[in-house]
């Protein structure tokens, strides 16, 4: 139908009345919608109204009382949300030339569309459009004339080396001026930053400022929008400054995720790689992308609607503290909300231009429980995506097609695992596998926590360490592994648990209890939560830096880091039955310990490390981190541990400790090799499984129980992580944390 048909859409109004020929109007949609029954839901059809947007179902009457009320949204005048092709044959419509370009960039979304009659009926294209016109128009013209640069190429290039070097206005504004003294007088340089900023206004894409609470409980949004204080703890919106002005007391910055994956589908280069894990071939049985993981294919099987369309979206959301101050600057941490598409292949997976930040949580202070207060609004839109989705635009087969999402899992360290799924990552029950079955218990001296023979009930039945009452706790009997709950069982723990947003005394009450639980996460408003495999995942970053850093103060016995102290030697003589170990001369004489290096091994070691030579990329200089005078190692980077951890541990000790000892340590350190490959095979997942419990078992012989806190514990698990979300370097922090 043409469009100039359906001008009576957008004249609605006589005065007051409604206009007759626009009830008319209604009426034909709606009998439109009943002849196109597939592309409801049900007895209910899209809304097209401004507030709807096409993206709720209502039922007709619905429909027809938001249509009176408000209207039809701007420029609709093809329903193809409701079934409608798109005009004319392609061989009888003009096309305007910059349609495609513009489709390009901002998808396909009702208010950006360019009709395909255009050159029939002339209209102005919107405002957003227009500016990627004006945009795409820089992008043919060359900086002056016989220049292979051309003026988008280098105002992009001007913006992002004020970004990366953090150039102060001023300076780039000299330096423009500068170039543009130089280059020929015929070009189209600005003199200033703005000038260049100008020039790329068209690319950018929506943020959202949301008022919040100074304590977390709320967000001045929506319902709560019109507030001056916090409904529950009664803060000041806003604050005065010293000239008397009001300003926000906090303010969190939103940047929703649709237009952004949308801009993946219309970018020609990256469209056809958004749907490489469907048309990939995989080897069996092997695990290379999360597209292999058993997490995958159960949502694949249990929302076949959604894995019918192989451009739908797979996301990993993550989360960590940061204090963008530096170490030097007053303490503040902030917190970002990212989120990453697992549609992509691996070598453009977890990289940095396809890792979208979501939320900028303010600080000065970490969140904690109140981090679901802020992710409400990206809540709401991840629903949206999955129960409705958005029209986009796919450049490579200049086709629409409703774009819809998953969160398959999130990403991060142990206490923002806490703040994700609100399960306390503190005490005897910290183990979210483990939780109320956990064999944790408190170390009488030592203060701390324990996983100390904590491992035995994973071993199979009839394993002679399952009888031994003498290397490990006195005298105790070892059940089975506890029972991994499913989604469903979650649920059911948590379905009548207070939420983050019912305001802290509702959570404090909840704290008081003990139960584990001190919230119900947001996480659980999606619809597809329950059903998936894997939620949250522990990080083996943060797992292996942490099991490295106790090994090797340990073993290098470094004063005020090692688990082998008094305290631990009188607990080892409470729990376990050394006597070579226990204190002698009235509790004062530690014995040396078999694990523990002397002072000219500690020394020999040392020098070992400073003298080693890498290849560039792979670790940092390590002799920087070598203290010779007291014989240590100190600041390794993150990425420096794993690599110590894997390749470097069974060589420097090989000749300093005790064979039983060597051993143990090496083959703690073989699984970690093994299981952060970037290729995985399911018979070395089984492999994994079946050898990681006789291996802390082993070590459990040999160090105390204060050694094993949380992060020695967390290894037993990590095989069932891998088999069922895959290669760990697509669940880890160390993308995100770079």
């Amino acid at each position: 139908m043409k469009r100039t048909e359906r001008k009576r859409m957008y004249d609605r109004l006589d005065g007051r009345n409604i206009k007759p020929e626009f009830l008319n109007g209604v009426t034909e949609f709606i009998e439109f919608c009943k002849e196109h029954p597939s592309c409801g839901d049900g007895d209910k059809i899209r809304c097209p109204c401004p507030l709807c947007d096409n993206r709720r179902f209502y039922d007709v009457e619905t429909v027809r009382l938001h249509l009176y009320k408000k209207g039809f949204v701007r420029n609709y005048y093809e329903w193809v949300c409701q079934g409608e092709s798109f005009g004319e044959p392609a061989s009888r419509v003009q096309t305007n030339p910059y349609r495609d370009m513009v489709i390009d960039a901002l998808g396909n979304n009702q208010e950006h569309m360019l009709n395909e009659e255009v050159d029939v009926v002339e209209e102005e294209p919107n405002g957003e459009a227009k500016k990627l016109i004006d945009l795409l128009k820089a992008a043919e013209d060359p900086l002056y004339e016989g220049s292979n640069l051309s003026v988008l190429e280098m105002a992009s290039r001007i913006a992002s080396l004020k970004c990366e070097f953090n150039l102060q206005h001023r300076c780039v504004d000299g330096f423009a001026s500068l170039m543009n003294d130089a280059i020929p007088n015929n070009n189209q340089m600005g003199r200033t930053f703005n000038s260049t900023k100008k020039v790329l206004h068209g690319l950018e894409l929506p943020h959202e400022r949301i008022h919040t609470c100074p304590k977390g409980c709320l967000l001045f949004w929506k319902a709560d929008a019109q507030l001056d204080k916090c409904r529950l703890c009664g803060s000041d919106r806003y604050r005065k400054t010293s000239r008397g002005k009001l300003i926000p007391a906090k303010v969190m910055i939103y940047f929703p995720i649709t237009p952004r994956l949308q801009r993946l589908y219309a970018t020609k280069n990256v469209c056809e790689d958004m749907t490489w894990h469907a048309k990939n071939p995989r080897v069996q049985n092997t695990f290379a992308h999360p597209s292999d993981s058993e997490a995958w294919k159960h949502l694949d099987t249990t929302f076949p609607d959604f894995a019918s369309e192989p451009r739908n979206v797979r996301l990993g959301l993550c989360t960590d503290g940061f204090a963008p101050h530096g170490k030097f600057g007053s303490q503040y941490s902030c917190w970002p909300v990212i989120l990453t598409p697992y549609n992509l292949p691996p070598s453009m997976c977890v990289k940095k231009p396809f890792m979208f930040l979501s939320l900028l949580v303010p600080g000065p202070k970490n969140p904690k429980g109140h981090l679901d207060v802020y992710m409400q609004p990206l809540i709401e839109e991840l629903k949206r995506l999955w129960e409705v989705g958005a029209m986009t635009y796919d450049i490579s087969s200049k086709k629409n097609f409703n774009l819809r999402a998953a969160v398959l899992w999130t990403i991060s360290d142990f206490p923002a695992y806490g703040m994700l799924s609100g399960w306390s990552t503190a005490g005897k029950k910290a183990c979210p596998y483990c939780m109320d079955k956990s064999k944790a218990f408190w170390l009488e001296h030592g203060g701390k926590v324990s996983w100390f023979d904590c491992h035995r009930q994973f071993l199979p039945q009839g394993h002679p360490f399952r009888k031994n009452k003498t290397a490990f706790c006195k005298n105790k009997v070892n059940g089975m592994g506890p029972h991994i709950m499913s989604g469903e069982e979650l649920w059911q723990c948590v379905k009548d648990l207070p939420k983050a947003t019912d305001g802290p005394e509702a959570l404090k009450k909840l704290k008081t209890a003990k139960k584990g639980w001190f919230k119900q996460s947001i996480l659980w408003e999606l619809p597809y939560w329950k059903d998936l495999l894997l939620r949250h995942n522990l990080d083996v970053m943060h797992i292996e830096k942490n099991f490295f850093d106790q090994l090797i103060n340990t073993v290098m016995d470094v004063k005020g880091s090692t688990s082998d102290t008094a305290n631990a030697r009188k607990d080892m003589a409470k729990y376990c039955k050394r006597r070579q170990l226990e204190l002698e001369n009235g509790s004062k004489t530690m014995p040396k310990a078999p694990f523990a290096l002397d002072k000219a091994q500690k020394k020999v070691l040392c020098e070992w490390v400073r003298d080693l030579k890498f290849p560039d990329g792979f670790a940092s200089n390590l002799s920087r981190c070598v203290n010779l005078q007291s014989c240590k190692l100190h600041g390794m980077k993150s990425h420096d541990c794993p690599v110590f951890m894997e390749r470097l541990l069974p060589v420097a000790l090989v000749e300093l400790l005790p064979l039983h000892v060597w051993k143990a340590i090496t083959e703690i350190s073989q699984f970690f090799r093994d299981l952060c490959a970037p290729t995985i095979k399911m018979s070395d997942i089984d492999r994994l499984d079946k050898n990681i419990a006789e291996i802390l078992c082993k070590l459990e012989k040999i160090f105390p129980p204060a050694f094993f806190n949380s992060m020695e514990h967390f290894p037993v698990h990590l095989p069932h992580e891998a088999k069922v979300g895959g290669p760990v370097q697509y669940r880890w922090m160390y993308p995100f944390e770079r």
